[in-house]
């Protein structure tokens, strides 16, 4: 009798520990799922290699500490934050495409550094004491700290081209359209991510349109210094003519005299503010060049990009508007390593 009441109460609790675990199971098909979580690593941030000009000397930084003077430097800090945003990631992708030396050389004029201070060599750079001498009626404060959430709200990411990091040239004032690389630096094959683009709205900016006077004389002074073998026919209403432009309307090549020109030696010459110009005699001797935008014209127009946060578009739409099919993405792993490997030499 006792084994058989044994044999019931263990057949009672399997039955009972079987409905348990039913009931068990159907509440849980009946809860909702979890929600997936995303988790973004973010990659640790790098160090770069400074040559400071200034000072003349080395200095390792964080790149984003970097990265702020330089935005502060090469941007009004006025403007609006979308374009800043855009303007600190092209100014990490340019830094990090020199400190893996893809781009330029790190050794003939930086003491083996990744980069220098010099912005025409580099980028230019700034500290936060320097800021109210370069922009004496800002607010030093309230400026650097847009400049900062900036570079800090983007940190990170960079710029790249079918997987490798770009190129990412910029400058001023386009004058309305960007130019093609190759049309600027001849030894430079097309590149795709830097061909040209119309960018409207920076008719409003002072850099845009800039006049400058030359008399017969000084042209003949500054030509003769630099070709020995120049003749002049006569006045400069008969000795100059641009010869051709290129596609976004900028000077190509130009005669003076006996010879001609790439429109980009006589901007440098001349240290006018563009190739994009037109030019008006006042006299026989004298005349007048107008020039439109600033800088080379080739990438990222700054005024350009400020034009666009303006109509709303954002740091993302900017950069890839003014570089044609780039990817904005976190600093790859082999760049970090590369940089973490040149730190240990």
């Amino acid at each position: 009798m006792r084994e058989k009441r044994k044999l019931l109460l263990l057949l009672a609790c399997v039955l009972l520990f079987f409905l348990l675990t039913k009931v068990f199971q159907k509440k849980k098909e009946e809860m909702p799922p979890e929600p997936e979580v995303t988790v973004t690593v973010i990659p640790p941030e790098p160090e770069i290699v400074v040559y400071n000009t200034r000072d003349d000397m080395l200095q390792v930084m964080l790149l984003d500490d970097y990265l702020v003077g330089v935005v502060a430097a090469e941007m009004e800090a006025w403007f609006s934050m979308e374009a800043l945003k855009a303007q600190a990631i092209a100014a990490r992708t340019y830094a990090l495409g020199r400190a893996v030396g893809k781009y330029g050389s790190n050794m003939e004029r930086h003491f083996g550094a990744h980069v220098c201070t010099d912005s025409t060599h580099c980028q230019a750079w700034i500290t936060k004491e320097m800021y109210p001498i370069w922009y004496p009626k800002a607010e030093p404060e309230e400026n650097w700290a847009r400049v900062e959430q900036a570079v800090h709200e983007t940190s990170g990411l960079i710029l790249t081209y079918e997987g490798e990091i770009i190129n990412p040239m910029y400058h001023a004032n386009s004058g309305g359209i960007t130019e093609d690389i190759e049309e600027v630096w001849n030894s430079v094959k097309p590149v795709p991510y830097l061909q040209s683009v119309y960018s409207e709205g920076e008719n409003d900016y002072s850099s845009f349109e800039k006049s400058v006077v030359l008399s017969g004389e000084k042209i003949r002074e500054v030509l003769m210094k630099e070709y020995s073998e120049i003749v002049f026919l006569g006045p400069v209403s008969e000795d100059v003519q641009v010869v051709q432009f290129t596609g976004s309307d900028r000077v190509k090549e130009i005669r003076i005299g006996s010879i001609a020109i790439p429109g980009t030696k006589f901007r440098e010459l001349f240290s006018l503010s563009s190739t994009q110009m037109k030019i008006q005699f006042i006299k026989d001797d004298e005349m007048e060049i107008l020039t439109y935008g600033f800088g080379h014209g080739v990438g990222m127009s700054q005024c350009g990009a400020n034009a666009l946060a303006q109509k709303g578009k954002d740091y993302s739409y900017i950069l890839e508007y003014y570089y044609t099919g780039v990817e904005i993405v976190f600093i790859p792993e082999e760049i970090l390593s590369s940089l973490k490997t040149d730190r240990q030499k």
